[in-house]
């Protein structure tokens, strides 16, 4: 499945990983890199690593947050502009890789991983 998504992306230069990081910036509060980890229930090194990719694109920057010593991500107009790009790409990639199930068992499958993923963050040993 992440091989179709990447597909429909390759024209940007951009992995589905950043896409996502990128996605989740736009209109949220939880732009600080430890919030963006927990959010996107990730290593803080593959959110650096991939941090790092995209500012090199200057798609993202990252700035000193108002208080405290947090580093802040924020999409810059590039990125925003990019974005507003691909964003028609990936709704037609979810269209595809969904249209042989229904809105409910996408709902579904999407509550299984949530409570995946809360259970493995819980910090409870295996």
């Amino acid at each position: 499945m992440t091989r179709r998504f990447a597909e429909h992306m390759r024209a940007f230069d951009v992995s589905t990983e950043q896409f996502s990081l990128m996605a989740s910036l736009v209109g949220t509060d939880h732009n600080s890199v430890s919030a963006l980890a927990e959010f996107l229930a990730i290593e803080r090194t593959t959110l650096t690593r991939n941090l790092a990719l995209l500012e090199k694109k200057r798609l993202v920057k990252l700035v000193r947050a108002k208080k405290g010593n947090a580093r802040v991500v924020e999409l810059t107009d590039a990125g925003m502009n990019l974005m507003s790009e691909m964003t028609p790409y990936w709704r037609e990639a979810q269209h595809i890789a969904f249209k042989r199930v229904s809105p409910e068992e996408v709902s579904q499958a999407l509550d299984i991983l949530r409570r995946i993923t809360a259970e493995l963050s819980s910090g409870d040993v295996l």
